[in-house]
């Protein structure tokens, strides 16, 4: 029987760059390849004019169907901010019953998405329909942020969003794909009966990094990058400019770029910065397009993850860490939740202590000392992708879990 899988989002995924909408993407190209329909319904709108010109209302890819329900434009940050706090809510109301009409009675899977307004349409979805069922793909556990530096409203959106899950859909699930053991050993004490569980590792789109990219971004070479969440207590970009500054002046030659959107820690970062006198050396440069990123990490002569120990650490499994091994780039990382289980120190990566500035500066200088075994490790972590976090293989399996249900 062919499946027929629904995705409602905010935002289109094949537009942002996140590592949720890359694990996101990764997983449904990769169900592509097998007997599905796949519809994603966009309740957001538009994030610029290119995303618009780019995608009409409906976009065809391979069974896959990409539905706008929103036609509006929100492509400033205070139209975003609004959106944030008011306009998605009025969206779920406005599109619950569109999706409703269009898959009532389909025998459809639901995939689930932890954000408050889709909770709701899915539930306003599965209370009027039986034949529904709903899979929930979990990265990380959802209070996370309650032993993190987070601000009060991140927290409070978030207790909203895990008090509305627990409450109204956790009982609904028919199935759950978890990416750590870590996140898979919790939910089989926490499921209802009858529930189903699989363990999906982290996937990475390895045809991205197939090519060899140019610079075309013309950042200055040699560099080290940093790509992800400017945020201390989730990525410790604090911990990389500190441990940079005590490299500095031993390899003057090298750069280090930090690629990331705007985030509250940002101001401090700069100030950081500032204060160390390293502004001609460390530069953050904002987000990139999911087009480039490729090009950026290739690039480059050395990745930095200096994750710091966490609830999120623990549960969850960076993406970004993915991408960095498909590049074939070597890798400095940080020995947190179930990264060692795959990655060996000095052999696919160059592992540091979580939270010590010193232990990452290490792992930087022993990159940088010896290129030759930069260059072997950075290979053998590309094998590592290829082996473990290839989504072709981890889809073929969430195909063959998603008829189960």
């Amino acid at each position: 029987m062919k499946l027929k899988i629904i995705i409602p989002v905010n935002f289109n995924p094949y537009f942002i760059s996140s590592a949720h909408a890359n694990r996101l993407t990764g997983l449904i190209d990769g169900l592509l390849n097998f007997d599905v329909d796949i519809i994603i319904y966009v309740i957001g709108g538009y994030l610029s004019t290119a995303e618009k010109d780019t995608f009409d209302k409906k976009t065809i890819k391979n069974n896959l169907n990409i539905y706008y329900l929103n036609n509006s434009l929100i492509a400033n940050k205070w139209k975003r901010r609004y959106y944030n706090y008011f306009g998605k809510n009025i969206n779920a109301i406005k599109c619950k019953s569109k999706i409703y009409s269009n898959i009532k009675n389909s025998e459809s899977i639901i995939w689930v998405i932890p954000e408050l307004e889709l909770l709701k349409i899915i539930n306003f979805i599965v209370n009027r329909d039986v034949t529904v069922k709903l899979f929930c793909e979990l990265s990380e556990f959802f209070d996370f942020h309650q032993n993190g530096n987070n601000r009060q409203i991140q927290k409070l959106a978030a207790n909203r969003i895990e008090n509305y899950f627990n409450k109204n859909i956790l009982s609904k699930i028919n199935g759950f794909a978890l990416m750590t053991n870590t996140l898979h050993d919790y939910f089989i004490k926490t499921v209802v009966k009858g529930t189903k569980l699989t363990h999906i590792p982290m996937t990475v789109d390895l045809e991205r990094f197939k090519t060899s990219y140019n610079n075309t971004n013309k950042l200055k070479h040699p560099y080290i990058a940093f790509v992800g969440v400017m945020d201390n207590g989730k990525d410790g970009v604090n911990i990389l400019i500190n441990a940079f500054a005590k490299i500095s002046s031993k390899y003057p030659s090298y750069s280090l770029y930090l690629i990331g959107g705007w985030n509250y820690d940002t101001p401090s970062h700069l100030k950081l910065i500032k204060d160390l006198n390293l502004e001609d050396k460390i530069k953050w440069l904002g987000e990139f397009s999911r087009e480039k990123i490729p090009a950026i990490l290739q690039n480059a002569s050395l990745l930095a993850l200096p994750r710091p120990n966490s609830k999120q650490a623990q549960g969850g499994f960076p993406t970004k860490l993915g991408e960095y091994l498909a590049s074939g780039v070597p890798v400095c990382a940080t020995t947190v939740g179930e990264i060692p289980n795959y990655l060996t120190d000095n052999e696919t990566v160059f592992f540091a202590e979580p939270g010590s500035v010193e232990s990452f500066a290490n792992a930087i200088e022993r990159a940088l000392s010896n290129p030759e075994l930069a260059n072997k490790v950075g290979l053998a972590g590309r094998k590592v992708a290829e082996t473990h976090f290839n989504k072709d293989i981890q889809a073929k399996k969430l195909y063959e879990f998603l008829q189960t249900l």
